[in-house]
């Protein structure tokens, strides 16, 4: 699963955006803001599908998602 879909699916879990295209808009829209000089297409590479469901799993339907913080994260 791609980083954007991973943390996409938390935002759409924690119903802070409905739709699961929205959600990756908005995180490609924060990490054209935050990391203006880093290349969106190298950060989002697959992560092992076990790595990410848990991920999404423990997240669960939190309130609150700093899409910043959760980019940073995963930052390989």
């Amino acid at each position: 699963m791609k980083k954007i879909t991973m943390i996409a699916s938390c935002l759409v879990n924690s119903s802070m955006i409905s739709r699961m295209e929205d959600a990756e808009n908005a995180v490609r829209q924060a990490f054209s803001n935050d990391f203006p000089n880093d290349n969106f297409d190298t950060w989002n590479q697959e992560l092992p599908d076990d790595i990410a469901n848990k991920v999404i799993k423990n997240v669960g339907r939190a309130s609150k998602i700093n899409v910043t913080r959760f980019i940073q994260d995963f930052w390989e």
